[in-house]
């Protein structure tokens, strides 16, 4: 008999899964293979107004919540090995890596500026650097920094050809001989995989103008520096000379409907920006007889959306870059001139979601997600009873649809809980459980539209 329950994955669907299992009366415990709470949306949890709207009215879990809440237990760089036992009574293995950092960091910066191994940082789609010792950003749980021991000098079976950071480390809380690897062994009642996704890499971009100049950038990228805290405080800036642009142009070549939806998101915050030039350009042939009237609508918000092929940017003359490609509503060859172009990038399975399904015990679908099959109301149940999957483990999905699921997968997990022994929350607990559960869906009129509009466009229901 227990009363803990298991979310693999700290992302925003696993966290938010979380509180919604603590705020129930059980524990849960998060098992997050990354180095910090949050996955990608990390930076976006020290306030309500982070998000944006891509959360579309829904709250979303903060950092304060996490911590101030005794009945979450957040375990990073660690991995879910196996499951025994049957639902209300498994038994999981978990695999948590060293950080070789301790608790006792106080962030004083020594070690990062002695460190000498340089890599792109990953919380910001590579537009900074990080050291192997590092903070991902300015604020995260935990808060003390990490070694990624792959791009560090002492590398096994390198024994300390480098301890510059041990040096200046006042705190001593750097230690090298901290085993590999520890498996913890627990006894939880229910699992919920939360994974998350991963953006597609932008190598395929190369035939579309990527890397040739730096203001033609992912969506991924351009994401994160609307992103506060960011590397630009939250704004779009032109990374060749962080001036803000006045054109931004958004070329689409896979208008799947997650892509849409970042499409329609960022074309929204770059407004709100006063960005005094959006367009749309969809390499794919145009919809049916609603394109005008979709046209319309675009025209209306200072957005125009174009349909084409045969698509090359290069740098202008005068500066900025200069767009080209057919025209397939006009059959016309057009030319146009940007400050910024953006590749929208799709999302794939995440790294390691077939070794986490074996170590479940669940089945893959045919899109390498995670398989669903069927579930208690909303939420999504696996081919495994007692297994539970939230947000992108089965799919692509936006900000309050896996909200939506994280919230019903907890249900579903503190079903399988014996209620007897499932403890009371606190006053504080109720309260901050309160404030992140999902209101009835506040939808922005003009981010709607837009949302609606670029769907209406390619034919899509």
């Amino acid at each position: 008999m227990t009363d803990s329950i298991l979310v693999v994955g700290g992302g925003i669907a696993g966290l938010h899964a979380a509180l919604e299992c603590a705020n129930a009366g059980a524990r849960a415990i998060v098992v997050e293979r990354g180095p910090v709470a949050g996955g990608r949306l990390a930076a976006t949890m020290l306030e309500s107004s982070a998000i944006g709207d891509r959360s579309e009215g829904t709250r979303t879990p903060l950092f304060n919540a996490l911590v101030d809440n005794e009945n979450i237990e957040i375990m990073t760089l660690s991995e879910l090995q196996g499951i025994e036992g049957k639902p209300g009574n498994f038994t999981v293995s978990i695999r948590e890596q060293a950080r070789f950092v301790t608790d006792a960091c106080t962030r004083c910066k020594n070690c990062h500026t002695v460190c000498p191994q340089v890599s792109p940082n990953e919380f910001d789609a590579g537009l900074t650097h990080r050291k192997a010792i590092y903070t991902p950003m300015s604020d995260t749980l935990p808060e003390a920094y990490v070694i990624n021991i792959e791009d560090c000098l002492n590398t096994p079976p390198n024994y300390l050809p480098c301890n510059r950071c041990i040096e200046v480390c006042d705190d001593q809380a750097i230690f090298f001989d901290m085993a590999l690897d520890t498996v913890h062994r627990r006894q939880v009642g229910a699992v919920i995989l939360a994974p998350g996704f991963r953006t597609e890499e932008p190598i395929r971009f190369a035939e579309l103008g990527y890397g040739k100049h730096p203001d033609i950038v992912t969506s991924a990228e351009l994401q994160r520096l609307l992103e506060d805290p960011g590397p630009t405080g939250g704004y779009a800036s032109k990374p060749s000379n962080e001036e803000y642009p006045e054109s931004v142009l958004l070329v689409l070549d896979n208008p799947s409907p997650f892509a849409l939806y970042i499409v329609a998101s960022q074309v929204h915050q770059l407004l709100e920006q006063d960005v005094e030039k959006v367009n749309v350009l969809i390499l794919s042939p145009p919809g049916d007889d609603s394109v005008e009237a979709g046209r319309a609508m675009a025209a209306d918000h200072g957005v125009d959306v174009f349909w084409g092929a045969m698509f090359k940017v290069d740098s202008a003359a005068g500066g900025g870059l200069e767009v080209s490609y057919e025209d397939l509503t006009s059959h016309r060859f057009q030319r146009g001139c940007y400050d910024m172009v953006v590749l929208c990038n799709d999302v794939e399975p995440p790294q390691g979601l077939g070794e986490l399904a074996e170590s479940a015990g669940v089945e893959l679908a045919q899109s390498g997600y995670l398989a669903v099959s069927g579930g208690n109301g909303t939420a999504i149940g696996s081919s495994r009873p007692g297994v539970f999957i939230a947000g992108c483990g089965s799919g692509a999905k936006n900000i309050k649809m896996s909200l939506a699921e994280a919230q019903a997968a907890a249900r579903a997990a503190t079903d399988l809980l014996d209620p007897r022994i499932l403890g009371t929350a606190d006053e504080a607990a109720d309260e901050a459980g309160a404030e992140h559960r999902i209101p009835p869906a506040v939808q922005d009129d003009m981010r709607q539209q837009l949302e609606q509009l670029l769907y209406a466009l390619i034919n899509r229901p």
